[in-house]
Parts: structure tokens; C-alpha cells; sequence
């Protein structure tokens, strides 16, 4: 039996990580979630998952920290990161690219587009 996609959720707002599972789920993903970067970065080391959606403004460190962070640990130089972030709080896309940001979502979105480019990072990740 194939397994499920695993997406990793690392959001300090509860309900946004709630939604995030509902809809990643009945997406056909199975997840993890994590409400800051530390706990994210942990999270990922045990866990192991195919994707992870970060939020850009964590309350021990920013998403771009974490990413720099995760991509020192084992396997995770070639997991897909999708940067979730207000228009307003995008300093510089290039800085998260730099740190090995796949792609970005800009908050609100909605959750269709979410899965799409959670579906996208897989595909480009297989390849």
C-alpha cells in the first residue's frame, strides 16, 4: 500500500494550522504540525515529512531562519519548503529563495491554492 504524502504545518496560529490539516487531508496528504520553529525543526528530524509549509513570522525565529536550519538536517537539502507570509510582510522573496525557499504563498489564500502548490512541490521534487 502506497503511503500518503506527509506535509509537516509549522504556524504559531492554531487555527490556521487546523485549517491547513483539514484541507491537506481531504487533499489526500497525511500531516504533522508545529506551532513555532524550534518545535518545527524537531518535528521535521523525527518525522520526516515530503513538504513542509512554513509561516514566514514565527515567534522564536523567523521562517527564513528555520529554513536555513532545516536544510542542514539529514534529507533536508531536497524537501520542498512553501513560505506562507503576508503580502506585507515579504521583506525579500530573494532572501528565502537564497535560504532554499521553494515557493512562496502569500497570505490569505485559498486553500485550493494551497494544494496546488503543495502538488506542484511534489512533482518538482520527484524530478
Amino acid at each position: 500500500m502506497r503511503r500518503r504524502p506527509l506535509v509537516l504545518v509549522v504556524d504559531d496560529e492554531h487555527d490556521f494550522r487546523a485549517i491547513c490539516v483539514h484541507v491537506l487531508d481531504r487533499g489526500g496528504y497525511d500531516t504533522a504540525t508545529a506551532g513555532d520553529g524550534a518545535a518545527g525543526l524537531a518535528a521535521f528530524a523525527q518525522r520526516k515529512p515530503d513538504v513542509v509549509v512554513l509561516d514566514g513570522n514565527l515567534p522564536d525565529m523567523d521562517g527564513i531562519e528555520v529554513c536555513r536550519r532545516l536544510r542542514k538536517l539529514p534529507g533536508g537539502k531536497t524537501v520542498p519548503v512553501l513560505m506562507c507570509t503576508v503580502r506585507s510582510a515579504v521583506v525579500s522573496i530573494q532572501e528565502g529563495l537564497d535560504a532554499g525557499v521553494t515557493d512562496y504563498v502569500l497570505k490569505p489564500f485559498e486553500m485550493e491554492d494551497l494544494l496546488s502548490r503543495v502538488a506542484a512541490a511534489l512533482e518538482k521534487a520527484r524530478r
